[in-house]
């Protein structure tokens, strides 16, 4: 990498009297966002990162070598490497040399990025610190796969020497086919999302033994579509450190982001630490931050094969994860297998129908789900209640039998991540049921379940255990059919058993949590995760 000190001059002159390196640059941000229109942000999936969050970040790295080569890719202003710079001015022993390679593709934030660089560099001028900077205005995840494949280069050429990367990735989704999806397939990786793919590359350019701190959406942590990235991640990197921030509005306040985000610290090796650091916040400006440890294997089981991050963030959430690996039962192991609704009813429209007939089954959608019941039909929805039984939806049909019956996507209106229902064939009319693609279904070998475990199942799901342990490692709304495989159950006796206990009228959430104490952790007490 070619680089070369930065030169004393365009700088904005209102930060002249701003005695902070990181509120000046702060201003940066704030006169940055005044003029990026809010759907460019959207189109770029791109939101600056404020100072509070940035110096968090920042603290987290260890800065153990002499001479530290910073990578910002996406760098923004550079709100986030010059938090580094700042921290490592403040640190004693002070390093020797700073150097900074920022990437922007964003002309109306890279015109920042100079400013910056000065701003840094004379912050390091001052303590007798060597300062060089590099600003690239160029695509960073096009640049880095020339780099790693040696494109632009001669057979001379050594990989940079980044021994630290900080980093805020755009946060949008890539499509299968497009030129950031193709690039990314010639280093080794299938993702589907641009946050993904700068940490794989990020992760490809930084030396063994180098550190990387980074705030992502928590989405990565669970879920198919970046299996392929958690599989790599953890075996080239070891986690140190995950904040959580418990307000979902905070941490990018000033853009109105609603988004699960976590900072996480990592080492590049494959020895893996024993320990690893969960804390937490209301919000990067909030003074009152828990911290505890827990054992790497607590947060990265090594018998997943899905490779799920729990995150478990205070001692209540460690008492429930002690409480769940008691349970050894997979779906597998009880006969039983999860899907998805096969309705897609745009593409099914014309055979839609809102109330039943002599031509229809019963379709299930999740608006149907209430108190751990099916409720059909229901007059007070936009949403249909039956669909034609013809050669064309055939398809879509599954025998009306019992099944247990799980909310794909949770609504603001839930306490609870994990919503399920029992759905009693005996209730309904007809041969056949179809469920919509919002739901996910509970069957065997596609047939129903006996009904005390489908009850005793749908009670499981629905208990204050399961919804605990469901939030330590998905940060979303959403449940996939790959989370309900993932779960441990208890076995298809106290499955059972606990369906025998529930009446017509589905139990309230206390009851439940009481049954299951009872039936499957042989406890006494009805707080679950206490």
């Amino acid at each position: 990498m070619i680089s070369s000190p930065v030169k004393e001059e365009n700088r904005h002159k209102f930060t002249e009297n701003i005695p902070d390196l990181l509120e000046r640059v702060d201003f940066f941000r704030l006169d940055a966002c005044r003029k990026l229109e809010e759907y460019r942000k959207a189109e770029m999936g791109q939101f600056l990162t404020p100072s509070p969050v940035a110096h968090l970040m920042a603290s987290m790295m260890k800065y153990s070598n002499s001479e530290v080569y910073i990578l910002d890719p996406g760098a923004g202003v550079g709100s986030l490497f010059s938090a580094c710079v700042a921290e490592l001015c403040r640190r004693h022993p002070r390093p020797k040399l700073i150097s900074v390679t920022a990437y922007e593709i964003d002309e109306k934030l890279s015109e920042y990025l100079p400013d910056t660089m000065q701003l840094c560099q004379k912050e390091c001028q001052r303590l007798g610190i060597k300062f060089i900077g590099e600003v690239r205005k160029t695509d960073f995840i096009k640049a880095s796969v020339e780099i790693l494949n040696g494109d632009l280069f001669s057979q001379n050429y050594q990989l940079p020497e980044f021994n630290c990367i900080i980093m805020n990735p755009p946060y949008k989704k890539i499509h299968s086919e497009s030129p950031a999806r193709i690039l990314l397939r010639k280093i080794g990786i299938e993702t589907s999302n641009y946050y993904t793919g700068f940490l794989f590359s990020a992760i490809k350019l930084l030396q063994a033994g180098g550190e990387m701190v980074a705030i992502t959406p928590r989405s990565f942590c669970n879920g198919p579509y970046f299996k392929t990235f958690r599989k790599s991640f953890l075996s080239e990197m070891s986690l140190s450190r995950i904040h959580l921030f418990e307000s979902r509005q905070l941490a990018f306040s000033d853009d109105n982001v609603l988004q699960e985000n976590l900072i996480f610290h990592s080492i590049k090796t494959v020895n893996k630490s024993n320990k690893i650091i969960i804390t937490s916040s209301l919000g990067p400006e909030d003074g009152i931050v828990s911290s505890h440890e827990v054992s790497y294997e607590d947060v990265v089981h090594p018998e997943d094969l899905h490779s799920f991050i729990h995150i478990v963030p205070d001692k209540s959430g460690k008492q429930t994860a002690e409480k769940i690996k008691r349970l050894k039962i997979s779906l597998d192991d009880l006969g039983l297998s999860v899907s998805t609704g096969r309705v897609v009813d745009f593409r099914f429209k014309k055979f839609l129908r809102a109330t039943d007939d002599k031509d229809t089954i019963p379709l299930i959608y999740p608006t149907h789900i209430a108190n751990g019941d099916v409720i059909w039909p229901k007059t007070n929805t936009n949403k249909s209640n039956a669909i034609v039984v013809s050669p064309e939806t055939q398809e879509l049909l599954i025998p009306n039998e019992n099944y247990v019956v799980v909310k794909r996507f949770s609504s603001k209106e839930e306490k609870k991540r994990i919503v399920a229902a029992v759905y009693d064939g005996n209730r309904l009319p007809g041969v056949s049921v179809a469920f919509e693609n919002h739901l996910n279904y509970i069957h065997k070998n596609g047939k129903g379940l006996d009904f005390s475990l489908a009850r005793g199942l749908a009670a499981f799901l629905n208990s204050s255990l399961v919804d605990s342990y469901f939030r330590q490692f998905s940060g979303h709304t959403q449940v996939n059919a790959s989370d309900l495989r993932s779960i441990k159950y208890p076995t298809s006796e106290q499955l059972n058993a606990i369906g025998l206990q529930i009446t017509d009228t589905f139990p309230g959430q206390e009851e439940i949590d009481h049954i299951i104490n009872i039936e499957v952790l042989n406890m006494d007490s009805s707080n679950l995760c206490g």
